[in-house]
């Protein structure tokens, strides 16, 4: 599949060029998670990723085909080195395997690729996900913080529970803190990768609809191979 090839693309592109710092997988360094999400309260944080009217975007993209080289890569501050509350943004990158014409096994892996960030309840990261806006807002505990949680922790605990999944080859995640990226950007790509998940979720559903009527054309009109998915399904 690479129907979302060309936004990873897009996002990566974003990032380029810009200082970064890169952690290979190590499960090892995982920081500690929780059956049930903890909460934190106001006076328990040490200050929001993604708080006030600061951007918070969250995405996630899965492809067969694209190149993903696992670890997780932090741009801009680390957890440790901040104070208060800060633009952010979590990119997830997953490779699967190759399912060729399977495409119901393939769409059922990627919707249960898409929940797996809702059942990580990292110990003092409390996430608060939007699927509306694409945002996604983290508060972090003090003691946490005393603790020597970092974004390299953090991100073991996610690629964790990602390869505890069979189907995934390779995963990436990315944490944003460098208020010199283009937010809105990502939050574009954000946008354009949950629309073409909600065409395949028409499409996989067997909802067959007059094309020039369809309110998801514009996207099978832009991702390549949509369309043709679409009139195979039909029939």
């Amino acid at each position: 599949m690479n129907f979302f090839d060309s936004y990873i693309s897009d996002i990566l592109g974003l990032l380029a060029g810009k200082p970064a710092k890169r952690f290979a997988y190590s499960d090892e360094k995982a920081w500690p998670t929780d059956e049930k999400s903890g909460l934190i309260l106001v006076r328990d944080s040490a200050y929001e990723l993604g708080g006030g009217d600061n951007a918070a975007v969250g995405l996630s993209a899965v492809t067969e085909t694209a190149d993903v080289t696992s670890g997780v890569e932090v741009y801009g501050k680390d957890l440790a080195e901040l104070s208060a509350d800060t633009p952010f943004a979590k990119i997830v990158l997953l490779k699967i395997k190759d399912f060729t014409s399977d495409e119901q096994t393939l769409f059922n892996t990627v919707k249960e690729l898409e929940y797996v960030k809702y059942k990580v309840n990292v110990r003092g990261f409390m996430a608060r996900a939007s699927a509306m806006n694409f945002r996604e807002q983290v508060r972090v505990s003090k003691a946490a913080v005393k603790e020597g949680i970092s974004f390299e922790r953090v991100g073991n605990a996610f690629l964790r529970a990602y390869f505890d999944k069979p189907d995934v080859v390779a995963a990436k995640v990315i944490f944003v803190t460098d208020a010199s990226v283009d937010f809105d950007a990502l939050t574009a790509a954000a946008a354009k990768i949950s629309a073409v998940t909600k065409t395949l979720n028409h499409i996989m559903d067997n909802v067959i609809l007059d094309c020039n009527s369809c309110n998801l054309k514009p996207v099978c009109d832009e991702v390549e191979g949509m369309r043709e998915l679409h009139m195979k399904m039909a029939k």
